[in-house]
């Protein structure tokens, strides 16, 4: 019987870093001490500060020069600034048609509308199969993390707004869904003036 393969000790730990960014388990704008880090996952301290520097070059992880590593704390502008990249790659990812609109209907409809508006805009991002814009999507999905996890208690608990949003791409109506999207972005921008992300 062979030894399993030795843990990579970088990859362990950019996998811990993310799984905690994406359990909430950073508080926006407070520091991350490596060396408690690294003790929490059980790794040294090299290959959480090299996670953390390549998650900091996403802009996941903030990096203060001469401070250390900071959950990234976004205001207002911020939150606007990352929400209009993501109504461009939804545009974006709406002229890109590869397998025609039976894709597009495809994804839509196998959104759960309990999922919330973010499940639609990732199917809709997918299906457009552009890797690069896939994963643009993806840095700027992640940099909102704490911002969807806030955005879900002000959201419709029916779904209603995925609903409507499926229902216009079910009749291949790409203008009324433009339209959906500018709307509920509009209804975003204003209530990031006031989302608590503590």
């Amino acid at each position: 019987m062979q030894d399993p393969a030795p843990r990579d000790p970088y990859s362990s730990a950019l996998g811990a870093v993310r799984r905690f960014a994406d359990a909430g388990r950073f508080v926006p704008g407070e520091p991350i001490v490596v060396t408690e880090l690294a003790a929490e996952v059980g790794l040294s301290p090299t290959p959480v500060r090299e996670a953390l520097a390549c998650l900091a070059g996403e802009g996941l992880i903030e990096r203060r020069r001469g401070k250390g590593y900071f959950y990234p704390a976004l205001g207002p502008s911020d939150i606007i600034d990352l929400f209009e990249l993501q109504l461009a790659y939804l545009h974006a990812a709406l002229t890109l048609y590869p397998r025609g609109h039976a894709s597009l209907r495809k994804a839509a409809v196998g959104v759960d509308p309990l999922d919330g508006v973010q499940a639609l805009y990732e199917a809709i991002i997918t299906q457009s199969a552009n890797a690069a814009l896939c994963l643009a999507h993806q840095r700027v999905s992640d940099r909102l993390l704490a911002v969807l996890r806030a955005e879900r208690t002000h959201d419709d608990g029916d779904g209603a707004t995925v609903k409507a949003m499926v229902a216009v791409i079910v009749e291949g109506d790409i203008p009324g869904l433009l339209a959906q999207l500018e709307t509920h972005h509009e209804l975003r921008c204003r209530r990031a003036q006031v989302l608590d992300l503590g």
